[in-house]
């Protein structure tokens, strides 16, 4: 039952009962006048609020005219013209946008096919020694747009090539690319016939055509005498050797100008001030760990003769513990042009203790004479001797 159906119960009720029934004690309180009639009128609000809803009806009297709503009506005409220039608007926008795009390819396409953008210059940086040909033969670089250039896959395959420590790739406008490029250094510069190879410490080679160009500064310098094709170093020996001329002028007081590899196998060091150092046949892994020793037998003669200014044209260290000095000094012409960048001949006296003098063979003008014999001094050290003792 609704609410206002059961408050019009109750005040009917009320109302309607008796006198000597409301004199009875009960739970409802007794109601006055007041609140009688507060009950009536919520009765009637309930029954108006729960009553049928009727449909609102309007009635024009004769003669009044309608007055149009200034609220906007939604199934109106104006709502209509609002929607069709929406749509307009957005078919505007929709069309604007095609033409943006077909412009911005139209654009692309230009500069794609423009040939003012196509590579035409390639510049190369920081080549010493890689030839120009060689980075450009690595690089292979389109002739397309300078925008279709892929800057990595050229530095990938420049960075394939020996003695490249690192390369940068980079593009000017409106047709040029830069390419630099950052070499190792070799270890060793092997003089071979009329060839030049420079080697690293891992042993890679580079044989470069420049025979006349000097070396780097500050690097060993071997000239192999040894006939035939060139042949390969031991394993460390060109580590052992840059290492001994890195070292050479600061504990021999004089420069190394090149170490010789006879036709026979013999390693010797040629230095500036006209001497030699003979270490004996290169032929086996003993050999090459033989020279720290033989350098450190060496070193102690720096107190007992002066290698700056040597009165000997060569020290004989085969034997670490007894090395032996003699002949006179003089570097022969053959090593200074040799180093310079000249041809290296096979048949280029060898110098030292196995000709018995360091001076240079008599001309062929002169007459011929017997080689003199050496008078070499010997000097008994300890092998266990530290290096640089004095």
């Amino acid at each position: 039952m609704r609410t206002g159906a059961l408050v019009r119960v109750s005040a009917h009720v009320l109302l309607s009962m008796p006198q000597k029934l409301t004199e009875r004690p009960s739970a409802f309180p007794v109601l006055d006048d007041a609140g009688a009639r507060q009950a009536q009128i919520r009765a009637i609000a309930a029954g108006l609020v729960d009553g049928p809803r009727m449909g609102r009806r309007f009635h024009r009297p004769a003669g009044v005219p309608l007055q149009p709503s200034v609220r906007r009506r939604r199934h109106g005409e104006g709502l209509r013209q609002v929607a069709v220039e929406r749509q307009r608007g957005l078919l505007l926008r929709r069309l604007l946008g095609v033409g943006l795009l077909v412009a911005q390819v139209g654009a692309l396409a230009v500069l794609l096919t423009a040939p003012a953008f196509r590579v035409h210059t390639i510049d190369v940086s920081g080549e010493r020694l890689l030839s120009r040909d060689a980075v450009l033969a690595a690089a292979r670089v389109p002739t397309s747009s300078l925008f279709t250039v892929d800057g990595d896959a050229i530095r990938a395959r420049i960075a394939q090539l020996p003695w490249v420590r690192s390369v940068s790739v980079t593009t000017s406008l409106p047709s040029t690319i830069q390419i630099a490029v950052t070499e190792w250094q070799p270890d060793l510069v092997v003089r071979h016939s009329s060839t030049t190879t420079l080697v690293a410490a891992d042993g890679a080679t580079l044989r470069t055509d420049h025979s006349t160009t000097a070396p780097p500064n500050d690097v060993a310098v071997l000239l192999d005498q040894r006939t035939g094709a060139q042949q390969p170093l031991i394993a460390g020996a060109v580590d052992l050797l840059a290492s001994a001329a890195s070292r050479w002028a600061t504990v021999f007081g004089c420069k190394l100008d090149a170490f010789v590899l006879s036709s026979s196998n013999v390693l010797s060091a040629w230095c500036s001030s006209g001497w030699q150092a003979v270490f004996g046949a290169l032929d086996s892994n003993d050999a090459l760990a033989a020279i720290p020793g033989q350098l450190a037998a060496l070193a102690a003669l720096t107190g007992r003769v002066d290698l700056a200014h040597p009165a000997f044209g060569y020290v004989d260290l085969e034997n670490a513990s007894s090395p032996a000095i003699g002949g006179h000094p003089g570097e022969p012409a053959w090593v200074a042009a040799a180093v310079a960048g000249g041809a290296l001949s096979t048949t280029a006296p060898v110098s030292g203790a196995a000709s018995a003098s360091a001076s240079p063979l008599p001309s062929p003008a002169t007459p011929a004479t017997a080689p003199p014999t050496p008078t070499p001094f010997i000097f008994h050290l300890v092998p266990s001797s530290p290096p640089g003792q004095r």
